[in-house]
C-alpha cells in the first residue's frame, strides 16, 4: 500500500488553510477536484482524516498523515537546498508551542525579518508545550525550565522576571497600609486562569500567611496588564510588560521583593534543527536581547 502525494497534498492544504474553499484556492483547484482527493484518501486510508467544520480540523488519523505531509515537504527542502537548486516561492510552515506571556511580550520579535516560514502558534503553558513537542504536533518550543524532551534540542534563552503591580488608585485603596494578610484575602488580584497560582504565591511569602486571594480570571496575557491599569486587582506581571508602564506612572509596584523567574528555554526537534537554524538563531538573539541573563 502507498499514499498518493496529490491525495495528502490536498488534505494538508485543507488542515492548513482551515476550509475546503481556500485550500482548493491555494491548489488551484475546483473545491469538487480537491473534495474529491480527500474522500480518495480517506477511502484508501479506510478512515474519515477531516472533520468538516469551520475551521476544518484532523482527527486522529488525519493528524498523523498532516505529520507527514509536513514531513515529506521539510525534506524535500533540505535535500533541494542541499544541492544548491532554488526551493521556489513555497514557505515552510512551522508549528511553535509558546505560552501566553511569552507570546505578549517578546516572541513575536523573534519572528520579524524570517520571509521563508509560515507559523502556527500554539499558544499554551510549558507543559502542553512539552507534549505537543513530544508527540510531533509542534516541531519547536519555549517551555519553562531546563527539562529537554526527548528527540529534542534545548537553548537556554534567560528568563522572564514577575512583579506584583497594580494601579496608583488600587493601591492607595487598598494597600496604604501596607501588605497585609487581611488585605490579601480581600483584594482582588487578577489571574490568566485557575492554574496561574503565582499571586498566590506572592500573598502567601510577602504576607507569612496561607492565602488564595480572590480573583478575576482574565484569558489574554496582555488583557491582564490593561485590566491591572483600568484598576480591577493586582497582578505578576512579566518585567516587558511591567517596567514601561510603572516607568509611565499607569502601574505601581507593590513590592521590591519576592519577585518570581522563570527560566525559558527554546527545545527545538533534531529532526529538523538545521532546516530551522535562522529561527533559532533569531529566538537566541532576541531573547539575549530582551530578556534577563543570568
Amino acid at each position: 500500500m502507498h499514499l498518493d502525494l496529490k491525495q495528502v497534498e490536498a488534505l494538508a492544504a485543507v488542515l492548513r488553510t482551515g476550509s475546503f474553499e481556500a485550500a482548493a484556492q491555494h491548489l488551484n483547484l475546483t473545491a469538487s477536484a480537491l473534495s474529491q482527493r480527500v474522500r480518495l484518501l480517506e477511502e484508501r486510508v479506510g478512515a474519515v482524516l477531516v472533520v468538516r467544520a469551520a475551521p476544518c480540523r484532523p482527527t486522529r488519523q488525519g493528524r498523523r498523515i498532516w505529520q507527514y505531509a509536513q514531513d515529506v515537504a521539510w525534506r524535500e527542502h533540505d535535500l533541494l537546498t542541499g544541492l544548491a537548486l532554488d526551493v521556489g516561492p513555497n514557505r515552510l510552515t512551522v508549528a511553535i508551542a509558546v505560552s501566553p506571556d511569552t507570546m505578549a511580550t517578546w516572541f513575536m520579535e523573534a519572528l520579524r525579518g524570517l520571509p521563508n516560514y509560515l507559523f502556527v502558534l500554539e499558544v499554551d503553558n510549558a507543559e502542553q508545550g512539552s507534549r505537543l513537542l513530544a508527540s510531533g504536533d509542534v516541531l519547536a518550543a519555549v517551555t519553562w525550565g531546563q527539562k529537554v524532551v526527548q528527540g529534542c534540542d534545548g537553548i537556554p534563552l534567560g528568563a522572564l522576571q514577575y512583579m506584583p503591580v497594580c494601579s496608583p488608585a488600587f493601591h492607595a485603596e487598598w494597600f496604604s497600609d501596607g501588605l497585609t494578610p487581611e488585605v490579601f484575602s480581600r483584594a482582588p488580584s487578577l489571574a490568566y486562569n485557575l492554574h496561574d497560582r503565582l499571586q498566590v504565591r506572592f500573598a502567601t511569602e510577602t504576607s507569612g500567611s496561607d492565602i488564595i486571594p480572590p480573583s478575576h480570571l482574565v484569558a489574554d496575557a496582555r488583557a491582564l496588564a490593561d485590566a491591572a491599569e483600568a484598576g480591577l486587582g493586582w497582578v505578576m506581571l512579566p518585567h516587558l510588560m511591567a517596567r514601561p508602564l510603572v516607568d509611565d506612572g499607569r502601574l505601581v509596584l507593590m513590592s521590591e521583593i519576592n519577585h518570581y523567574y522563570s527560566d525559558l528555554t527554546w527545545q527545538v526537534s533534531r529532526a529538523t534543527k538545521g532546516i530551522l537554524q535562522p529561527l533559532t538563531r533569531a529566538v537566541r538573539e532576541t531573547g539575549a536581547r530582551l530578556l534577563i541573563q543570568a
